[in-house]
């Protein structure tokens, strides 16, 4: 897509587009205030307006957030140039709290380009370039969107509320706080509408009591449209017992995270606006990558409208699924060592055979979560993929050859901070692991976005009854068309199969 001028940005904001949301922000020189595109607003003249490529850009210019749009997306990153893929990868990890606590920020933004492979000076050209602004204004502006929500969805101390959001102190609370919002956090809180109930218990270190959890809540900003049911059965048809559950478009998972284990619960039927989300935690600091991980689980940054036009330009044939399920997204896992464990133990068997099995891995060693998050139907955390391989022997039953492949593979995963093109190349080096293992892992696990696992049958059964492709070559030439949303193609044709005749669903067998 060309870059937008500003004259296109000005009548983006005129038509209050909600489809530019994310990509720039709008900054009233007059007001000192930024908005989203689609701010309801009256909209400023055109000679007092600038726009910013980020929230945090817009910050560091000094304007501070809109308080009727509340612009709080995350800038979107998808790019094809290798510095927007290292600053969609930093913006990644600085969301999930990569610069909270602990070091200096200076510190803590070296260690960061170490976890990235690369140079401080790459990374902060790569932000720069991409964004507008480094690591340490995205940072402070993530810590301030959590604060935010915070403030206006529960009763924690200001204390737990500056620990939770990754600020040091409350005085550095306040001070970004007030900077980014125009108002103290007091104030946020008086004036902030009670929702869903939510409130906060304990401290953010945890306590005292082993048994203590938070319940706290965040609305997660998604691009629209948003294909809810496709996610809703993915994640039900491998839900493990216990584990997760989905009933309806509520989605419920318990996820290990830094520190401590949490429950997730996104109600993905909200029609309009942000999906809440509700988090039991067992340690208040784990917020952010909860919030993260919610969003990269559930593929919350992707920009369906370029996506579906996209797909639809160049795969005409694909326009009738587009059509019946827009804004598909890729469903995620937690990690991408998890995503490869279902990827082996899923080779040429069924998904219900898979979960069957990974059901039984976790009654063998899944951990029981603290009784104040358990609910009606989540109460363990899955067996760690490293324990999955190390103990394969105990609950894999199939070959002995992807017995060992699980050993190899998941006692020491490839980085999962490297590019997807690399990632691949070490996963391709593991015996046992092969284009079909790689891929999948990758789409689910990395939110690689240009795969389409090879030799896939069910693809092919799906590509045939659309006639689309007759055999493996053919397919693989078609849905090289759609690069560089290969994998969106390919949900889009996974979830289409499941809505074609029993007789035209296979070939031989089904993959998980």
């Amino acid at each position: 897509m060309a870059e937008m001028t500003d004259d296109e940005r000005y009548a983006a904001i005129r038509a209050r587009d909600a489809r530019f949301d994310g990509m720039f922000f709008t900054c009233v020189r007059s007001t000192g205030i930024f908005c989203r595109p689609s701010c309801p607003s009256r909209t400023p003249r055109r000679d007092r307006v600038e726009f910013a490529p980020s929230a945090a850009a817009a910050v560091e210019r000094g304007y501070r957030a809109c308080k009727r749009c509340g612009p709080l997306a995350p800038p979107g990153a998808d790019s094809e140039d290798p510095a927007g893929e290292l600053a969609h990868r930093a913006l990644t990890l600085i969301h999930a709290g990569a610069l909270d606590g602990g070091p200096e920020e200076s510190t803590a933004v070296g260690e960061l380009a170490d976890r990235l492979h690369v140079t401080e000076r790459t990374l902060h050209r790569a932000l720069r370039a991409r964004t507008g602004s480094g690591a340490v204004a995205h940072a402070r502006m993530a810590r301030a969107r959590r604060a935010h929500e915070l403030l206006r969805s529960t009763s924690l101390a200001m204390g737990d509320i500056a620990a939770a959001a990754g600020f040091g102190s409350e005085r550095q609370l306040h001070e970004t706080v007030s900077r980014t919002f125009g108002r103290a956090p007091s104030a946020i809180r008086e004036l902030a509408v009670p929702r869903r109930g939510m409130h906060g218990a304990g401290v953010a270190d945890g306590g005292d009591d082993a048994d203590s959890a938070a319940v706290v809540s965040a609305d997660l900003a998604v691009r629209r449209p948003f294909h809810a049911a496709g996610l809703a059965n993915w994640f039900a048809a491998r839900a493990i017992p216990g584990v997760e559950h989905v009933d309806g478009l509520l989605w419920t998972r318990a996820v290990a995270l830094p520190h401590g284990p949490a429950v997730l619960q996104v109600d993905l039927g909200v029609a309009d606006g942000p999906l809440p989300l509700t988090a039991h935690l067992r340690d208040l600091r784990d917020y952010a990558a909860a919030v993260s991980l919610a969003r990269h689980v559930l593929d919350l940054d992707a920009d369906p409208c370029g996506i579906d036009a996209g797909l639809t330009a160049a795969m005409p044939a694909l326009a009738p699924l587009v059509q019946a399920r827009p804004g598909v997204r890729i469903p995620g896992t937690p990690s991408l060592a998890e995503a490869l464990l279902w990827a082996i133990v899923g080779q040429q068997i069924s998904t219900v055979r898979a979960r069957a099995l990974l059901e039984g891995a976790t009654d063998l060693a899944g951990e029981k979560l603290p009784a104040t998050m358990r609910t009606a139907h989540v109460h363990r955390l899955a067996i760690s993929p490293a324990e999955a391989g190390a103990r394969a022997e105990e609950w894999f039953r199939g070959p002995g050859a992807r017995r060992r492949t699980l050993a190899a593979a998941l006692a020491a995963p490839p980085d999962p901070h490297l590019p997807v093109p690399e990632l691949r190349e070490q996963l391709l080096t593991i015996r046992g692991i092969g284009p079909w293992t790689a891929d999948y892992a990758l789409l689910r696990g990395a939110r690689a976005i240009d795969v389409a696992p090879p030799r896939d049958v069910a693809l092919l059964a799906v590509a045939r009854a659309l006639d689309l492709a007759g055999d493996f070559a053919a397919l693989d030439q078609v849905l090289g068309a759609a690069s560089p949303w290969r994998s969106y193609a390919v949900m889009q044709l996974w979830h289409h199969r499941d809505s074609l005749p029993a007789h035209q669903r296979t070939l031989r067998k089904d993959r998980s």
